[in-house]
C-alpha cells in the first residue's frame, strides 16, 4: 500500500517538474506527504522519540528545519561562496580578461575545423575557473565566437562547441562537483584529482574528435562551406572587444582559488589545508586590493564586495534550497522503505551496482534535459546514491561521479537550458539546431564516462 502511494507521489513529482512547477515546492511537499503516510501507517516515526516535539505536524517541519540548518551552514555556504566569487570576478572584469587572454593565442590558426577543436579545448580549460555555464557561454560568444565565424565556421558549429565547454563541470570549485564530493565523504580536491580527471581527460579527447567530425558532417549535409564565408564577421570581434575593460593581468584572479586548493593539498603541501570558502574569500579581497590600485578609489573597491554578497544570495533559493528540499524528499523515501524495497528487488534479480548506476544516470540525464539545469537535476536525486552504493558494497563516488557528469552533459543537450537559449539568441539560430550539434559529441562523452567508470572504479 505504502509503495503504491510512493509511486503515485513520484508520478506527481515528475509531472510537476515537467510542467515547470517550482521544484523546491514540489520536492518539499512530496517529501512531507510521504513522511506523513509513513507515520500514519506506523512504518517510521517522523522524528526519533528523543527529538520529537510531541506533535506530528511540528515534527514534519522540524525535519525540514534540521536539514536546512545542516546544509545551509555547511555545503550551502560553500556553494554560495562559489556563486558569489563568480559574480565578483565578472563584476570587476576578471573573468572576461581570462577568456580574452586564453583565446588570443589561437586567433592565428587558419584551418576552420582545427580551430573549432582547439577552441573547444581552450573553452574547457577556462571552465575550470568560470563556474557558470551561461556566464562562460556568454563570455565565449563575445570573444571566441567572432574568431570562429571569421574563419568561416558556421554559427551552429561554433555554438555547439561553446555550449559544451562547461559540459563536465570539472574542478574543485564547481557546485555539482562539490556536492558530489561531499556525498562521497571526500574533499573537492581529492574528488577532482583522484576521480574526475581519470574520466574527463579521455572524455575530452573523444569529445574533441567527435566535434571535429560531427560539425564538419553537419555543415556538409547542410551545404555549408567554410571557405565561402571567411572574413565576413570581423566586425563582431571589434564589438565584443569594446566591452572588455579590465587589464589582461586580471585574468590571473579567477585562477587563484583553484591554484590554492591544488597547492595546499596532498599533491604539494599537505600540512596546510585551505577550504573552498577561504580560497574564494581570500581572492575576493585580493581583487578588492587590485581594484583599489586600478581605480584609485576606496569607495569603488569596497563597493565591489556587494556583488559578491549579491551573488551568494541569488544562488540560495535556486541551489541551496533545492538541495534541502531534495534531501527531505530522499529521506522520506528512505523512511517509507521505498529505497530498501528497490534495492532488495535489484539484489534479488541479480542486478549489480553497474545496473543501478545506469538507472541513476538515466534518471539524472532525463531530468537535466527536461529541466534544462544540471544543478537542479543532480541535486534533486544525488542524495539517493550513497545508500544505494552502500547496499551493493561499492564506494558512493563510483555512482556519484557518472551521475554528476551526466547532469551537465544532459544540460548541454537540452533546448531549454539557459546557456543554449542565450547562445542561440546571439547567433540567431534555433536552440534545437544547437542541440543537434551537441547531441553526438555529448553522447560519446556519456558513453565514455560510463565505460571508464566501470573499468577504473567498479
Amino acid at each position: 500500500m505504502e509503495l503504491l502511494f510512493v509511486v503515485v507521489v513520484l508520478g506527481l513529482v515528475i509531472y510537476g517538474i515537467i510542467k515547470d512547477y517550482n521544484p523546491q515546492a514540489v520536492l518539499a511537499l512530496a517529501g512531507m506527504s510521504i513522511f506523513a503516510v509513513a507515520y500514519w501507517m506506523g512504518i517510521h516515526p517522523i522524528l526519533a522519540a528523543d527529538k520529537s516535539t510531541g506533535f506530528a505536524l511540528f515534527d514534519l517541519f522540524e525535519v525540514f528545519n534540521g536539514i536546512f540548518s545542516n546544509r545551509a551552514a555547511g555545503l550551502g555556504l560553500t556553494i554560495m561562496a562559489v556563486a558569489g566569487f563568480a559574480t565578483y570576478m565578472s563584476h570587476i572584469g576578471a573573468s572576461q580578461a581570462l577568456v580574452r587572454v586564453a583565446v588570443k593565442p589561437v586567433a592565428g590558426i587558419k584551418s576552420s575545423y582545427a580551430m573549432l577543436a582547439i577552441c573547444y579545448l581552450v573553452g574547457v580549460f577556462v571552465s575550470l575557473f568560470v563556474s557558470s555555464a551561461t556566464g562562460l557561454g556568454l563570455l565565449l560568444m563575445v570573444t571566441m565566437y567572432p574568431i570562429m565565424r571569421n574563419l568561416g565556421i558556421s554559427p551552429a558549429s561554433a555554438c555547439g562547441v561553446i555550449v559544451t565547454t562547461q559540459a563536465f563541470e570539472i574542478g574543485p570549485t564547481q557546485a555539482n562537483a562539490i556536492f558530489a564530493a561531499g556525498q562521497s565523504l571526500l574533499d573537492p580536491t581529492t574528488y577532482f584529482v583522484d576521480y574526475q580527471v581519470w574520466l574527463v581527460v579521455p572524455m575530452l579527447a573523444v569529445t574533441t574528435v567527435l566535434h571535429y567530425v560531427w560539425q564538419r558532417h553537419c555543415d556538409r549535409k547542410d551545404g555549408y562551406d567554410p571557405l565561402q564565408h571567411r572574413g565576413e564577421h570581423t566586425e563582431l570581434e571589434e564589438q565584443g572587444s569594446e566591452t572588455l575593460q579590465a587589464p589582461a593581468w586580471y585574468g590571473l584572479l579567477p585562477v587563484i582559488p583553484f591554484a590554492l586548493m591544488m597547492i595546499f593539498s596532498k599533491l604539494v603541501i599537505s600540512d596546510i589545508k585551505v577550504s573552498v570558502e577561504v580560497s574564494m574569500l581570500l581572492t575576493v579581497f585580493i581583487g578588492m586590493a587590485c581594484e583599489l590600485v586600478r581605480t584609485r578609489s576606496i569607495r569603488t573597491s569596497f563597493a565591489g564586495l556587494s556583488s559578491f554578497l549579491d551573488g551568494m544570495g541569488k544562488v540560495f533559493g535556486p541551489v541551496v534550497a533545492l538541495i534541502v528540499c531534495a534531501e527531505l524528499f530522499a529521506e522520506s523515501l528512505k523512511a517509507v522503505g521505498a529505497i530498501s524495497a528497490l534495492l532488495h528487488s535489484a539484489d534479488g534479480a541479480g542486478l549489480g551496482s553497474g545496473f543501478m548506476t545506469l538507472v541513476l544516470v538515466a534518471l539524472i540525464m532525463g531530468a537535466a534535459v527536461v529541466m534544462g539545469s544540471g544543478n537542479a537535476s543532480f541535486l534533486s536525486f544525488a542524495t539517493l546514491a550513497p545508500e544505494v552504493a552502500a547496499k551493493f558494497g561499492v564506494s558512493a563516488v563510483t555512482m556519484l561521479l557518472p551521475m554528476q557528469l551526466a547532469s551537465s552533459i544532459g544540460r548541454s543537450v537540452s533546448p531549454i537550458a539557459a546557456v543554449v537559449i542565450a547562445c542561440a539568441g546571439i547567433a540567431k539560430i534555433s536552440p534545437f539546431e544547437i542541440v543537434r550539434r551537441t547531441s553526438v559529441p555529448m553522447g560519446g562523452a556519456l558513453l565514455t564516462s560510463l565505460a571508464l567508470n566501470y573499468v577504473f572504479f567498479m
